[in-house]
């Protein structure tokens, strides 16, 4: 199965066997709370798009890494994998990073992580939305909501193509890959930064996700591949870090083998 290929290349496990089980509940690492839901419902309905909202999403390189991931967990649950949204506004994010790698010049990586900071915070933690935020999302909402299924369905397909692109740091393994949280604390250590090839790598991530993202327009329809879709995956954990996604997927697999007649 791939997603064994994934998980038993990264040196990852988010929780132990016997501490994941609790009355045979499933313990999930991205477990929306009501005010996250209702929130992200109204965000996936079009708010993503409102002039403000795109200025502070630039500004801030996207959500934090859990409500990045528990934005396209919620839009893939709600939109069965229909990411037209998200596709639009990473590839936009992917544009803007690629622009923000200076050419020529002295003190490039200096220059760069500049660049790359965040100028503002993750717009749904400004709100004060976390884990335990009320809201007053429907029952049904909030369960549909919480279910990962789809955006679990969506990364087991297109692995073959994301995987090599995990950042190091988050996977904990000995990849030279960042993302760019992980690629600001390199440069901000003193450690060495080919900007170059940071620069390469964000490039064929756009040219992918440009391709997804093209491919909801009516004459392009079905002319996108696995490999452009993966590029969202890699475009979000690259923005705002890969450990939430690789929680899910630990988990997944952890309750596939709990779920597994013992022989």
């Amino acid at each position: 199965m791939p997603i064994c290929r994934v998980i038993d290349s990264f040196k990852f496990r988010p929780y132990k066997h016997d501490e994941l089980m609790m009355e045979n509940n499933l313990v999930l690492p991205l477990d929306l709370s009501n005010g996250e839901i209702y929130f992200l419902w109204w965000f996936i309905q079009g708010s993503i798009m409102n002039p403000e909202t795109r200025w502070k999403l630039r500004h801030a390189w996207g959500l934090c890494e859990r409500h990045a991931w528990g934005a396209l967990s919620v839009e893939a649950s709600f939109r069965h994998n229909y990411l037209l949204g998200p596709a639009i506004l990473y590839e936009d994010l992917i544009s803007q990073a690629i622009r923000a790698f200076p050419k020529y010049g002295p003190c490039r990586t200096t220059r760069l992580a500049w660049n790359l900071r965040s100028k503002e915070p993750c717009l749904m933690c400004d709100c004060g939305l976390d884990d335990k935020s009320p809201g007053t999302a429907t029952e049904d909402k909030v369960k549909r909501g919480k279910d990962t299924a789809n955006l679990i369905e969506f990364a087991l397909a297109t692995e073959r193509y994301w995987r090599d692109d995990v950042c190091g740091r988050c996977a904990r393994q000995d990849s030279k890959r960042r993302c760019r949280p992980h690629l600001l604390e390199d440069i901000s250590q003193g450690l060495a930064v080919n900007t170059d090839e940071q620069r390469a790598f964000l490039k064929r991530i756009q040219e992918h996700l440009s391709a997804y993202s093209q491919s909801f327009v009516w004459e392009y329809h079905g002319t996108d591949t696995k490999e452009d879709r993966a590029a969202l995956l890699s475009a979000v954990g690259w923005c705002s870090g890969w450990t939430e996604l690789l929680k899910i997927l630990c988990t997944h697999v952890m309750k596939l083998s709990a779920e597994s007649p013992k022989l």
